[in-house]
This record gives C-alpha cells, sequence and structure tokens, in this order.
C-alpha cells in the first residue's frame, strides 16, 4: 500500500520540495488547492496529455508539485474527484480494498446485522469511494452512480462486494438523469430489477422497498436511529408524521412505539400507497393522508388541531446553492405551520437532508420559524444520519442529515 505524505500538523501533506509528477501520466493541475474532494471546472488549470473521460490522473497544484490522484471527466461540471493523495499511483485493486473495508465496518464494527437487513454498504466520500452509494437491501444491493468513473468500473465494484462476504441475489444499479447527463453515463444500459420490490426488517418493524421506483435506492437508511429515538417518545401520545414517504416514523411510533394515533401525510401517491402496505404488514393503524404537507398543516392549523408529537422530514430543499435563499424560505415556513400544529409542551422533530445548509443555519431557520408562530422551542437533541453514514472531516458536504429535536413551549 502507498504510503501518505509526510504530516507535519496544520500544514500541507506533501513535502515543500515535491514530490515530482511522475512521467507519461496524463496531469492535470489546480488553480488553487483543497483538502476535499471536489474539484470543479472553474478550479481547474492546465491539462497536461489527453485524459479519458473517467480516468485516473495525476494531480499537481500551480507549481507543478504533486497534490495526488483523482478521476477526471472533461465533460462534466465536476471535473475532478479526489481519490488518493499518496505520492504512488493507486492500483486497480484498490477500490475493491476500500470496498471490503466498508464492509466491515457495518458487519464488524457496528454489527448493523444484528438489528436489520438494510444498512448502507458504502457512502461515497465518507468510505473514500466518490461518486458511489450502495445499500444492502434484504438481498439486493443497490448501487447509486454519481460519476462516470465508477460507471466504468461497476464490474469492479460488484465483484468486490461479493469478495467481502456478502450474499448478493441480485444488484440493481441506478443513475440519477440529470447526473447520467452530466457525466456521460449510458442509463439505457441498465436494466429493471427481476422482483419489482421487497421486504427488509429494520429494529423488528417491517418494509416493503419498492426496487424499481423508489426514491435513491428505494429506502432511507439514514434515519434508521432516529426513527427508532421517536418511537421510545410515542407511547400514548398522537404523532403526526409529515413528508412521510413510505411512513417511516409513522410504523415505528404505531408498532414499536405504541403511540395513541398516528396519522402520516405525503404528496407521493406511489409512496402513500407503500405506506399503507407497510401499516398492513405490522398490523398497525395509521391514518394516511394524501395531502401536500404545506397545505394539510395550513389547514390543521386553521382548525386549531394539534398533536403530541410532530415529525418534518421533507425532501431536499436546497439542491444546488442557487436554491438557498429559496430553499430556506420553505423551511422555515414548514417549521412554522409545523409548530403551530404541535400541542403545548410536545415534541417536534424537524429535519434537513440539504447538505449545503449547515447545522447552525438549519437551527437558526427553525428557531425564528416557531418565533414566528407565536412559540417557543427547547432544543434538546441534535441528531443526524446513522453511523452506516460516515463522512470525512475534509468533505463536510456528506456530513448531510440535520435532526433538530425540541419541545414546543
Amino acid at each position: 500500500m502507498a504510503k501518505d505524505f509526510e504530516n507535519t500538523g496544520p500544514a500541507p501533506r506533501w513535502r515543500p520540495e515535491g514530490p515530482p509528477v511522475p512521467a507519461g501520466v496524463p496531469v492535470v493541475h489546480l488553480k488553487s488547492i483543497h483538502f476535499g474532494t471536489f474539484f470543479y471546472e472553474k478550479m481547474i488549470g492546465l491539462v497536461q496529455g489527453s485524459p479519458a473521460d473517467g480516468e485516473l490522473v495525476a494531480v499537481a497544484d500551480k507549481a507543478g508539485r504533486l497534490f495526488g490522484w483523482g478521476f477526471y471527466n472533461g465533460r462534466a461540471p465536476l471535473r475532478l474527484r479526489m481519490f488518493s493523495r499518496t505520492a504512488e499511483r493507486p492500483e486497480d485493486a484498490e477500490i475493491g480494498r476500500r470496498i471490503i473495508q466498508a464492509v466491515k465496518l457495518r458487519r464488524e464494527l457496528l454489527k448493523l446485522e444484528l438489528v436489520t437487513d438494510a444498512y448502507r454498504l458504502i457512502h461515497a466520500e465518507g468510505d473514500g469511494l466518490t461518486g458511489l452509494v450502495a445499500d444492502r437491501l434484504g438481498g439486493h444491493v443497490v448501487i447509486e452512480l454519481f460519476s462516470l468513473a465508477m460507471y466504468q468500473r461497476l464490474g469492479a465494484i460488484q465483484d468486490a462486494c461479493i469478495d467481502a462476504g456478502l450474499s448478493v441475489g441480485e444488484f440493481i444499479v441506478r443513475v440519477d438523469k440529470t447526473v447520467a447527463e452530466q457525466e456521460g453515463i449510458p442509463p439505457h444500459r441498465l436494466r429493471d430489477p427481476k422482483a419489482p420490490s421487497t421486504v427488509i426488517t429494520e429494529n423488528g418493524v417491517r418494509f416493503a422497498v419498492d426496487l424499481a421506483k423508489g426514491h435513491k435506492t428505494g429506502f432511507f437508511c439514514d434515519q434508521r436511529e432516529n426513527r427508532l429515538a421517536l418511537s421510545h417518545l410515542a407511547a400514548g401520545k398522537r404523532v403526526l408524521d409529515v413528508c412521510c414517504y413510505t411512513g417511516g416514523f409513522a410504523l415505528y411510533a404505531a408498532a414499536r412505539g405504541q403511540a395513541a394515533e398516528v396519522t402520516a401525510v405525503d404528496l407521493d401517491e406511489k409512496a402513500i400507497a407503500v405506506a399503507e402496505k407497510n401499516a398492513a404488514l405490522n398490523g398497525v393503524a395509521i391514518q394516511i393522508d394524501h395531502a401536500d404537507a404545506f397545505d394539510f398543516l395550513r389547514h390543521a392549523v386553521a382548525a386549531s388541531r394539534q398533536w403530541d408529537v410532530v415529525v418534518v422530514d421533507p425532501s431536499k430543499f436546497v439542491p444546488r446553492r442557487t436554491a438557498m435563499e429559496l430553499g430556506l424560505r420553505k423551511y422555515a415556513d414548514l417549521n412554522r405551520l409545523a409548530a403551530a400544529a404541535v400541542a403545548p409542551g410536545g415534541i417536534l422533530l424537524t429535519c434537513s437532508c440539504s447538505g449545503l445548509v449547515d447545522q447552525a443555519t438549519f437551527v437558526q431557520t427553525v428557531g425564528r420559524a416557531v418565533r414566528t408562530a407565536g412559540r417557543s422551542l427547547q432544543i434538546f437533541a441534535i441528531t443526524g444520519a446513522a453511523a452506516d453514514h460516515p463522512f470525512q472531516a475534509d468533505t463536510p458536504e456528506s456530513q448531510y442529515l440535520k435532526a433538530v429535536w425540541g419541545r414546543v413551549l
């Protein structure tokens, strides 16, 4: 295994005099450096050689010193994804080695298979595998690709999952249409799953998963610990799950939490249909409403309806930096309405999966929204994604999920 550059505290991890860039390889020069993973077009200077899209290239600083190795894509806005900062070129087997280490984290350290057969196997930059996400969902491994480089190495990725000791009935590969267009990934080559759905179990709660058309990989494993924590607060309470998707928090409240009454709301008809199936799978009664979250809450507030526990877990309101202002307004409006729907002394759990919105900004937005509703929020916990969603300190964008827990007074 290649040795990392010398580390002398806060200074950069390369020697002032070098190391030299290897001869005979394409080299991408950076206009300026940082220790994150992503370098966009405007951050790229001279490109020496003719690297193919998806190729592993040497990366140099503007003085020509070797900075590391990354995957280059000349057609994508995200031109370069750093893969290694070692002096030596990573071997082709490095991806497989990192996958094996990722699987060991979930199975041997976190011991997730004691509580669930659904968890994140590979979390992109958090596992040193930028552009690659994979979830285990029962006997299936659902791979979501974000880079051409990982698409080109798909066979090796699947082989490495098997080499790591996983029993895989089927690999399912997904690529978002916009990502495919930007990266040059041919989505027409990706086939539909053999089975359209499967059933997984998480902390004793059963979920049907749409393998063909569900959002992202089909199931949100990241909220597993938050769903469990919510169930401990639900006994005998009236619970409202807004933006429920397939019923995650609502099901935990009813099946594990022994809530007195559970209402779930979502605008996605297909997700609602799966939520209804999930309620039946667990033998619980949930009032499931097909409605827009904002409209539902406005009507509830107008009718003076309130719940003891309210969960709001919307989709990503800030998908890009240009959407920041509008997205924060949406978070403020949703949380203002949600706070008004919480009974005095009740609990609000509000979430954001927008990685571009940092925790402090989200907390401030929620706090102002609750004040606008004429209420106050006593925050007693702030949590994030489950431990199978690790992140690297140099790439904080992958620390995307924020869950704020508070009493509304």
